[in-house]
């Protein structure tokens, strides 16, 4: 019987094999065509496309950096606004939620994770902006003003608001995966906190050093994940060519100029340009999560 179950998983290797060599070229393939239509914008108007903000496709110009500005700064906002979040969360399921409610909390925890985007962007554009931008916004603003971050008044979407939804959006799938990387704790180190007479809020705190590396892996994949969204932060973005400090004014990010331009991009040097962003948002993508699935496995996440 033991080598009939060896037997059948080496029958079972090759189609593994060819599941993982299925993924990889079609990641490989994306990857050449992006670069491939990329080409034209990129031979003509070189790293400008990057580093230029100008994007006016009458006259040909094509400068994307408030696209790549934005990008940045609403997915770095998101993250530190989902990190307490995903780790609360993940905290409070396994050590304080009752047996009865802990299997509810994470049914809700993966119906949210779930959720089409489309729903996020219009909640945050009707319901969540409303409400944040007189309230919370408007206060930040009117008593740290003196602060780079909150130099502007809020009036409609914003980098802020953006990355507040983004936030809402990823922490479910942060929580799940810090959830996950806080429960292959080894249980004999539990037992022995306990044994030395530790509290439990001790506990919590040498549990989240132990993990400190597969937890910032398990935070940067979900960065990763959400990096690349376009429907919800572009309804709550503001869609403005705009590269400020301040988190309250509107900006846009590389999926929402893309989302926004593509329809009307008749020009094939347009398309190029706008395929050129694709193609940097695609390797910072890849970066992310290549870089979080390393930390992940050097921290001894299961």
């Amino acid at each position: 019987m033991k080598y009939g179950v060896k037997i059948i998983k080496n029958r079972h290797w090759p189609l593994s094999s060819l599941s993982i060599l299925i993924v990889a070229a079609l990641v490989g393939a994306m990857l050449v065509a992006l670069i491939y239509y990329s080409l034209p914008a990129l031979m003509r108007e070189g790293l400008s496309v990057y580093t230029t903000n100008r994007w006016n496709p009458n006259a040909n110009f094509f400068g994307g950096f408030a696209a790549v500005y934005g990008t940045f700064i609403v997915s770095l906002a998101a993250i530190t606004i989902a990190m307490p979040l995903a780790v609360g969360s993940a905290i409070f399921i396994n050590e304080f939620a009752p047996d009865k409610l802990r299997g509810f909390l994470i049914a809700i925890n993966d119906v949210m994770a779930g959720l089409p985007t489309v729903i996020y962007g219009f909640w945050g554009l009707y319901v969540f902006g409303p409400m944040l931008n007189p309230t919370l916004f408007t206060w930040l603003h009117d008593n740290l003003s003196f602060l780079p971050i909150f130099s502007t008044k809020p009036i409609g979407g914003s980098y802020l608001l953006a990355a507040t939804v983004l936030a809402i959006m990823i922490t479910p799938f942060a929580s799940s995966l810090v959830r996950e990387v806080y429960v292959g704790v080894p249980r004999i180190m539990v037992e022995g906190i306990y044994a030395l007479g530790l509290t439990k809020w001790d506990a919590i705190r040498i549990k989240l050093s132990y993990i400190a590396k597969s937890l910032l892996g398990a935070l940067s994949l979900a960065l990763g994940r959400g990096i690349g969204e376009t429907v919800a932060v572009a309804l709550t973005v503001g869609g403005a060519l705009n590269v400020s400090l301040s988190l309250l004014s509107p900006g846009i990010t590389i999926p929402s100029l893309i989302a926004n331009q593509f329809g009307s991009a008749y020009t094939q040097i347009e398309q190029s340009a706008l395929l050129s962003l694709a193609l940097l948002l695609f390797i910072i993508g890849l970066t992310f999560i290549t870089m979080a699935k390393l930390v992940l496995l050097r921290g001894g996440a299961r």
